[in-house]
């Protein structure tokens, strides 16, 4: 789902009014009490993404096809996106082997200062940031409740990011298929279960994939 941010200020609140409402965000459901992971009521089409990793290198969000991926917005000044990394450097551990990426990215402090964060923290996972300013974080307030858009190149809000941390669920085939804002408890048995179901179907579908071969 995109809208384009247009000449004013007005025309961006108008359009901003239709993405909440098209992407089914109320509909979601509480995948378990107590853990902050909601799901969809179907897979949401993503549009892509290209930023740059640690490395320099160029990453594609359409490059992790084929895995579960957490795609997950923090920023360094975050005190709730610290207190999940052990539960998310556990899951990794866990079901990094079988499938799972977990990929941080970044649209809010500059390159240096997240080079400079990652290299004094153990940072569980590849770190992602806008090397080229094609892409950015939008703040907005729409009806009083602040909130932010991811940006494209070509200025259209592609995910909605209303706090830190948000982390979008992944299926193999790069549909998002939950959300989480503020810390999940990705230790839960029900997230447990989920990321373990997903990966079960990922592992179904290239059985199939194979199998025509």
């Amino acid at each position: 789902m995109r809208l384009n941010f247009e000449r004013t200020v007005l025309m961006i609140i108008a359009a901003a009014i239709v993405s909440l409402a098209c992407p089914t965000w109320n509909q979601a459901s509480d995948l378990a009490s107590g853990a902050n992971i909601f799901m969809f009521p179907k897979p949401q089409q993503m549009s892509d993404m290209v930023l740059k990793n640690q490395t320099g290198r160029t990453v594609s969000l359409r490059d992790f096809k084929g895995k579960v991926v957490l795609l997950r917005f923090w920023s360094i000044q975050c005190p709730a996106c610290h207190m999940e990394e052990p539960q998310l450097e556990k899951m990794k551990q866990a079901f990094g082997p079988a499938g799972l990426e977990i990929l941080g990215v970044n649209l809010i402090d500059k390159p240096q200062a997240i080079f400079n964060h990652c290299a004094s923290n153990k940072v569980p996972f590849p770190v992602l940031f806008d090397g080229n300013g094609g892409f950015s974080l939008k703040p907005l307030k729409l009806g009083g409740k602040a909130t932010a858009f991811v940006v494209n190149p070509k200025q259209e809000a592609i995910l909605e990011v209303p706090g830190f941390p948000t982390t979008y669920i992944l299926d193999c085939r790069g549909d998002a298929v939950g959300f989480s804002v503020g810390p999940a408890r990705w230790d839960h048995r029900s997230a447990l279960s989920l990321i373990q179901g997903l990966i079960a179907n990922r592992k179904n579908l290239f059985r199939r994939y194979d199998s025509n071969f």
